[in-house]
């Protein structure tokens, strides 16, 4: 595979200071929009640009804990979220989900989603072993899809749809997924709340009134939800830290991202965020 050279180790990044960002790497990448991190490794999807357009040119690299970069998976179109199950490393790409081999890269899964109207599948987060949510932001829905032999998808509807829907994540404990979104018509107008898949006439609860241009959403062990804000397209993005019991919210980084995307936490706890508008990855420990 192709290897690209790693200006900062990735080992480099201990002891990093509360709120503190530690570049991880600058490299070739375009516009990294998701990290995945699967043992010792870290999954970053590239969408190349052009978040909807079929051209061939996304990637998903990845990234070992000596900090070596290698290309995973190459000729995609506009790779996004990423997650992993049973060996698995799934990503939807524009109107497709993809599935690929972690020991080898070959593709092993196709879900053609095109008969949504979508071009701008995103997120995706697991629902069971079997399952999972993809958002789709450009018409503001989220799916369940039922991967295996025989993969289908059907909507999840709900009242109140979120503009934008973008990040998702699932609480199994609470059956509730927690879903973001980053507006519409470039305006910052998403939402933060959560959908409980529990009655059958289901309903999008908000978790805070305060609105933004939202990405990447992660849950914490402290019963707390973030959020990545992007905030304006420039270097200004922020990473929020919702408090589930009473609907505070905090900003957890103290210098601003260009770009915070579909960022991981890593086992310590630190946050690792793609800065989708320079092309880099950042790592940093919240404040608390």
């Amino acid at each position: 595979m192709k290897k690209i050279r790693l200006l900062i180790p990735l080992l480099a990044a201990a002891n990093i200071g509360f709120g503190q960002m530690k570049q991880l790497n600058k490299t070739s990448m375009k516009a990294p929009e998701s990290v995945y991190i699967h043992g010792s490794n870290y999954y970053i999807s590239d969408t190349g640009g052009d978040p909807t357009k079929k051209d061939g040119d996304g990637f998903i690299y990845k990234m070992n804990s000596q900090g070596a970069v290698s290309v995973f998976v190459s000729g995609l179109d506009s790779p996004k979220g990423l997650w992993q199950l049973h060996n698995i490393l799934y990503t939807p790409d524009v109107d497709k989900v993809k599935g690929f081999d972690l020991a080898t890269g070959k593709e092993v899964f196709t879900l053609d989603m095109s008969a949504t109207g979508t071009s701008m599948l995103n997120d995706i987060a697991p629902m069971n072993d079997s399952t999972v949510f993809v958002s789709a932001t450009d018409i503001s829905k989220v799916y369940i899809v039922h991967l295996g032999k025989h993969p289908r998808y059907e909507e999840l509807v709900f009242d109140n749809p979120v503009l934008g829907a973008n990040g998702v994540i699932y609480d199994a404990s609470r059956k509730r997924l927690y879903v973001c979104g980053f507006g519409s018509m470039g305006t910052p107008n998403g939402q933060i709340g959560y959908v409980d898949l529990t009655p059958s006439h289901k309903k999008f609860v908000l978790l805070t009134g305060r609105t933004g241009y939202y990405d990447g959403i992660a849950l914490t062990k402290h019963n707390t939800l973030l959020v990545s804000d992007w905030v304006a397209f420039e270097k200004k993005g922020v990473i929020l830290e919702i408090d589930l019991k009473t609907g505070k919210t905090t900003t957890v980084n103290k210098e601003p991202i260009p770009g915070p995307a579909d960022f991981t936490l890593n086992p310590q706890g630190d946050i690792v965020t793609p800065a989708m508008m320079e092309g880099n990855v950042l790592q940093f420990s919240p404040e608390h």
